[in-house]
């Protein structure tokens, strides 16, 4: 796992690259490397993290054996052993100098082109320059696991895995995209391909592009087999294929050369990474968790995952590393802001650097979590939630609202998650689909989220976000919001976030239940099976119930977060600083009004306004480091 710098230019255009690396040191801190065309058009840098082949000889940017291709490559792809094979079988003896997967990828593409790339299974953003045609070929995984960042200014074209490295190039432009603001505050992410400047964006998953000179000149959909179906002859045979693949993805992604360790919540997803890691022999000794106070979780309808982490992990014999949530993650915030730099303000983000964290000062540089089987397998309950909400009578929408709107906006002790889940699953029966749809998805009514900025008429809550569903259709609207959900809530907010906070760190975070295997599979199972009898992740369910015990297989869905409706009632400096009228009101985007009446009765418990506040005062930590910004 590593960061990659890739630059398209026009003949005569002057550029040094060497300095820029320096903003994405984090990502590989064992070495780096910087290749130059001889024309002057493609630069290609690199930063290692050692994880395959800790040799000189894996060094980066790599030519293949005719020196004709030279790759940088950000990424880990777990079959290269068997690719390695068959490259031999098919073409002959190959003069290998490294034990790399990167020595694959670009022998492979040296004998068969882009269509090679269909063969990965892995997690990668790479660029191949193409020293005959003077061609720079760039792809990304089909699922977005790996981030890469893209401008394209002055007639050049640049990418880099974090978008600091692209900031750093003079003399680029930088608006300030207030929609991507909106965006922040509605989901707390930006949704791809945007960020939260004009002039830059994330690069399209699964369609390797090739630039010449600084232009696009051709592209090519590589991975369309991911969605050719599967035919099941039962809901048995799912049950078992499912298992197999899954069983198989998780060995296939513990290929490593450095020590290997697991996110552990007790939650399903991770437990089951964590029952195949120790059932195949896994060389993991230890999981980390994030434990909280029961007067924190009291409003967060967080449940008491240390129990659960603490009951496999024995069951596994694991080591269970602990650490305790504390009021004062908060305050990590204008330290983390210069890697959350694309509009994340999931406090799960948190969890994730300290877990990194952790981890990296105990020598792990690689970590396996229970990420995407919610959004594969039907696991978030929004799903059942419309699916209640669709088969009930539409005449009953307006007694339900009103039934609704009698309900506190908060209760004292354990009861708070379930009053706040029945009030707002009232308030979207009494919508229309449409309406609805998006209420499950953003953390607060649209209207009260553009009354947060100056011009209310200048930003759209949710219209992308239902521009997709009108594009997948509604013929199985649980289905769409699934596909929904993969390409919103997986690949921009945890993939992204998960990249951000483990590279920070210098761990590289795989994912299991995105193998491309699994994820063909997952893609052929009926929505109705998948939630079979209203029950969320109903194959995974029924896969492991022979492998863990019940309480955590049925375990109720619990989120990967920090407790932040508890912290969020309580003031401090932090908020009275990042939410002072006068400092908000100078800056010329947001209501200073409408912000601090929204905090206010946030602060008297009279409306739940946490999660859209705690984005609030990301933007204004995140507004705070930047310099050079134009607004528009």
């Amino acid at each position: 796992m590593c960061g990659i710098f890739l630059a398209s230019l026009p003949l005569g255009r002057p550029f040094v690259l060497d300095r820029l690396l320096d903003n994405i040191i984090h990502r590989g801190p064992d070495d780096s490397g910087v290749f130059v065309s001889e024309d002057g058009t493609s630069h290609l840098g690199h930063v290692r993290l050692s994880i395959v082949d800790l040799s000189s000889a894996a060094h980066q940017p790599m030519a293949d054996a005719s020196g004709r291709f030279i790759i940088s490559y950000n990424g880990e792809v777990y079959n290269y052993r068997e690719l390695k094979r068959s490259l031999e079988n098919t073409y002959g003896t190959i003069n290998w100098k490294s034990t790399s997967d990167t020595e694959v990828i670009v022998e492979g593409f040296a004998r068969e082109g882009i269509g090679f790339f269909s063969r990965l299974n892995g997690i990668f953003a790479l660029g191949i320059f193409d020293s005959y045609t003077r061609s720079l070929h760039i792809l990304r995984d089909p699922l977005g696991i790996k981030p890469l960042f893209y401008t394209r200014q002055n007639g050049c074209s640049f990418f880099c895995s974090e978008l600091k490295g692209l900031l750093a190039i003079p003399l680029l432009s930088r608006t300030l995209r207030r929609q991507s603001l909106a965006d922040q505050l509605a989901f707390m992410y930006v949704p791809e391909p945007y960020t939260l400047f004009e002039e830059f964006v994330k690069v399209v998953p699964g369609v390797c592009i090739t630039y010449r000179e600084g232009e696009r000149v051709a592209s090519s959909n590589v991975f369309d087999h991911l969605v050719a179906p599967i035919a099941f002859s039962s809901e048995n045979d799912i049950i078992e294929r499912f298992y197999s693949t899954f069983s198989a993805s998780v060995k296939r992604q513990l290929v490593s050369d450095v020590p290997v360790s697991l996110m552990l919540s007790g939650g399903l997803d991770s437990s089951a990474v964590a029952h195949e890691v120790v059932s195949c022999g896994g060389n993991v000794k230890d999981a980390y968790t994030i434990s909280y106070s029961a007067a924190d979780s009291s409003l967060d309808q967080q449940s008491d995952d240390l129990f659960y982490a603490r009951l496999i992990a024995k069951r596994l014999g694991l080591e269970l590393k602990v650490i305790p949530a504390q009021a004062n993650f908060i305050d990590l915030l204008p330290g983390l802001s210069k890697f959350l730099e694309d509009g994340i303000s999931d406090p799960a983000a948190i969890n994730t650097y300290l877990i990194c964290e952790a981890a990296r000062n105990s020598g792990v540089k690689v970590m396996l979590t229970g990420q995407g089987a919610d959004e594969f397998l039907g696991g978030y309950r929004r799903y059942s939630a419309e699916r209640m909400i669709a088969s009930v009578p539409g005449f009953l929408g307006v007694p339900f609202k009103f039934a609704g709107s009698l309900l506190p906006e908060s209760l004292p002790g354990r009861f708070n998650a379930l009053n706040r889940r029945i009030k707002r699953l009232l308030h979207l029966a009494g919508q229309n689909r449409r309406q609805r749809l998006l209420g499950m998805y953003i953390w607060n009514v649209p209207e009260k989220i553009s009354r947060l900025f100056l011009s209310p008429d200048s930003v759209e809550i949710g219209e992308d976000l239902m521009k997709l569903f009108d594009d997948f259709g509604y013929h199985d609207v649980v289905d769409t919001m699934m596909r929904v959900d993969q390409k919103y809530d997986l690949t921009s907010l945890n993939l992204t976030y998960t990249d951000r906070m483990s590279m920070a760190n210098g761990v590289e975070a795989r994912v299991p239940f995105l193998d491309f295997e699994l994820v063909r599979l997952m893609n052929s199972i009926p929505s109705k099976v998948k939630m079979k009898h209203g029950e969320p992740k109903y194959v995974l369910k029924k896969a492991m119930e022979a492998h863990l015990p019940r309480q955590i297989v049925y375990r109720e869905k619990a989120g990967f977060g920090l407790p932040i409706r508890a912290w969020m009632r309580n003031e401090n400096e932090m908020f009275r600083y990042y939410f002072d009228i006068d400092r908000i009101r100078n800056q010329g985007i947001f209501d200073p009004n409408a912000l601090y009446g929204m905090y206010k009765e946030n602060l008297a418990g009279k409306g739940d306004h946490s999660n859209v506040l705690f984005s609030m005062l990301c933007i204004q930590v995140w507004l705070d480091s930047q310099s050079c910004l134009t607004t528009n």
